[in-house]
């Protein structure tokens, strides 16, 4: 199964740790955090990567060949002249790089185990993986039916605990296929479109779910990384 990996954004809560670098490669005790999420990937399956880069696109780039040798995957690049958001990015990596076959789609500035992608993998048809937290108020909440469909994806700032997205998607090939590469949100304009004509059906995922946005996610990740690494 090939992956789309989503890194183009700017990264701007983190910039007091990424100092105008690309946000998925701030350096997590010596390695790129991109490549702990490429290592997760492979353990779960996936054989190929095109990652989907805009900002920062160079660093990106120059370090291909390494997150290729450490992750084991065929790794492509996909480079954005201009900022698309994420549906855009994916748009722009399907134009760029077609998918004959199902193929996952997800943030990589978040951390999820193995697990959680060969979740997404087992279904047939489209899909997405949802984790329960706490305090979903940073993220997406899910609704979803009693048979385990997506209803809806609602805005951030509903507090309290609650099934988010974990930003780790699983589409048919011909999911979004004809569409025009332009700006646009996986999550607020692909993904209702799909709704409309097909079912996503949600996998709940129980496991490490790590969002690096924020200074404070970032440190928590730093820690739980030496602590795993030290175990």
């Amino acid at each position: 199964m090939r992956a789309y990996v989503l890194c183009g954004g700017f990264g701007t809560r983190l910039q007091s740790v990424t100092q105008g670098s690309q946000k998925a490669l701030v350096s997590v005790h010596g390695a790129p955090f991109l490549q702990a999420v490429l290592v997760q990937l492979a353990q779960g399956g996936v054989s190929e990567a095109v990652l989907c880069a805009h900002y920062r696109a160079d660093q990106v780039a120059e370090q291909l060949p390494a997150l290729a040798k450490a992750s084991g995957l065929t790794l492509g690049l996909a480079i954005e002249e201009q900022p698309l958001g994420t549906g855009g990015a994916l748009l722009n990596a399907l134009a760029k790089h077609p998918a004959d076959d199902r193929y996952l789609a997800l943030n990589a500035d978040t951390y999820l185990d193995a697990p959680a992608y060969r979740l997404a993998g087992v279904p047939s048809g489209n899909a997405m993986v949802g984790v329960q937290v706490e305090e979903r108020s940073r993220f997406g909440s899910l609704e979803v039916d009693v048979g385990g469909a997506l209803i809806a994806i609602n805005e951030k700032g509903v507090t309290g605990p609650g099934l988010i997205n974990a930003g780790v998607y699983a589409f048919e090939a011909e999911a979004f296929a004809g569409l025009t590469v332009q700006p646009c949100s996986l999550e607020r304009d692909l993904l209702p479109a799909l709704l409309r004509r097909a079912a996503v059906m949600v996998c709940e995922y129980r496991g490490r779910f790590i969002d690096i946005g924020t200074p404070e996610s970032f440190a928590r990740y730093s820690i739980d990384f030496q602590m795993s690494a030290a175990r």
